[in-house]
């Protein structure tokens, strides 16, 4: 339950950050990834794997 509510609160504020984005005309990328242990960023789903598997195994 603790890992839902912390998965649907980075969803949301997510979604709040894109908004406002949006409302001020700035342009959000779709595919960014950041890890949530070192803010590591990626540019894709697959490398962001990568990375969490080697740094974070």
């Amino acid at each position: 339950m603790r890992r839902w509510t912390r998965l649907a609160l980075r969803a949301y504020h997510l979604h709040c950050a894109r908004e406002d984005a949006r409302v001020r005309h700035l342009v959000v990328p779709l595919g960014v990834w950041v890890c949530e242990h070192c803010r590591h960023v990626s540019l894709n789903l697959h490398s962001f794997n990568s990375h969490r598997a080697d740094a974070h195994a």
